[in-house]
């Protein structure tokens, strides 16, 4: 079925023709029998991307056809509507970006009316962050929708998925996380870590003393200065916090080859390669060939390694554990306590209990907000809920 994804006028809303069942579906086919005049079905696709009004033809021909009016815009593939799993991580970008002091907004439609995010954060840079389940849909594939998104002035979209086949065929900078289930995703205490399109940048001098594999495949050594990259790892939450504040940076967005990195490595790569939307200069044929096997005259060992520095956020005096509430020291020790009580449960007995740690680690976390958010504390979010765990986790360590 094409656009089986449709907006009926009657008060039912959005809804997927594709799962309406046969009665219904026979019903709509005779209450919208002249479809011009009716204007009972209208077509999604073209209202949600475009906010443009197309009233559908529905019939039965071999199966169930919904189709647009004859000199209207082509038919659109099969569409799916939003999984769980979607909402849920969406859910947890918008959560984890407010509770980080950015302005976050769901199905965010750019001024131009063109592009949506299905979220977007506003801090000191505006990042469309976009999660992508299924393939992408002919002719309006990653690529297209992040050309429209910088058009309309967002500064970066972050693609992200947990479909290593997605992530391959993308052809834009991906973040591609481990497979969570629904209560994962859910839970704020969940790590999900991001394994793939996130990398940091390595220079070194090539010379056979230093016995790294020469890029170009010189086997003494070409005598120049390399610049290369390797995955590394962050987490979904810590790149939340970090991209809308500008402290990591996509390069090449709209290449296949596009990886994002901290803002210190984007400056290394951009020194040595040239800023460009592309792949420039040969840059990530020289990047890959690094990595294959048969290239060079040894493998890499002692490469300078610019680990990833997260700046301090705050400019003021650092603090310590010491100087940590116990109150917020408690809401933790309570979370891990109701946590810990989910060991050997299962069914019912597990379920309830998951909802009253996850309501014990919601209460920590409001009242972490509420904490950073006093004028005299000086350092992160993050710095403080890192420490408040290690003295939740290590009280002999704050004696």
């Amino acid at each position: 079925m094409h656009n089986n994804l449709i907006y009926l006028t009657d008060g039912r809303g959005k809804v997927d023709a594709s799962k309406l069942s046969d009665s219904e579906w026979v019903r709509l086919t005779n209450e919208n029998r002249d479809s011009v005049r009716r204007r009972l079905v209208k077509c999604a696709w073209c209202w949600d991307e475009d906010r443009v009004t197309h009233w559908m033809k529905t019939y039965s021909r071999g199966g169930r056809v919904i189709s647009h009016q004859p000199g209207e815009s082509a038919d659109h593939p099969y569409q799916a509507l939003e999984s769980d799993e979607h909402k849920a991580y969406c859910d947890r970008v918008e959560r984890v970006g407010t509770v980080e002091g950015f302005q976050a907004q769901r199905e965010s439609r750019a001024d131009d009316g063109r592009t949506r995010s299905d979220v977007l954060l506003v801090g000191a840079r505006s990042l469309s962050y976009e999660m992508q389940h299924s393939p992408f849909k002919a002719g309006y594939g990653a690529k297209e929708r992040t050309r429209r998104s910088l058009a309309a002035k967002r500064d970066a979209v972050a693609w992200h998925t947990d479909s290593a086949i997605i992530a391959e065929d993308a052809r834009v900078a991906m973040l591609r996380s481990n497979q969570a289930r629904l209560p994962q995703i859910e839970n704020p205490r969940y790590e999900i870590r991001i394994l793939g399109g996130y990398r940091k940048v390595l220079v070194w001098d090539c010379t056979s003393r230093e016995g790294h594999r020469c890029p170009l495949g010189r086997y003494t050594g070409c005598g120049d200065t390399h610049v290369d990259s390797q995955p590394s790892a962050i987490t979904l939450d810590d790149f939340i916090r970090q991209a809308p504040a500008g402290l990591v940076l996509p390069v090449w967005p709209l290449d296949r080859l596009g990886f994002w990195t901290t803002a210190r490595d984007y400056q290394i790569w951009v020194d040595h390669f040239g800023e460009g939307s592309r792949s420039v200069a040969g840059g990530a044929g020289r990047r890959r060939q690094s990595e294959q096997r048969a290239d060079g005259h040894s493998r890499r060992t002692a490469a300078k390694d610019y680990v990833p520095v997260v700046p301090r956020q705050r400019d003021s005096r650092s603090q310590g554990v010491s100087d940590v509430p116990d109150g917020l020291i408690d809401l933790e020790r309570s979370a891990m306590e109701e946590q810990a009580k989910l060991s050997g449960l299962t069914g019912e007995a597990y379920t309830a209990q998951w909802k009253v740690w996850r309501m014990a680690a919601e209460v920590f976390h409001a009242a972490l907000t509420d904490y950073v958010a006093h004028v005299d504390v000086s350092m992160s979010r993050y710095e403080v809920e890192q420490a408040v765990k290690r003295a939740a986790r290590h009280p002999q360590s704050t004696n």
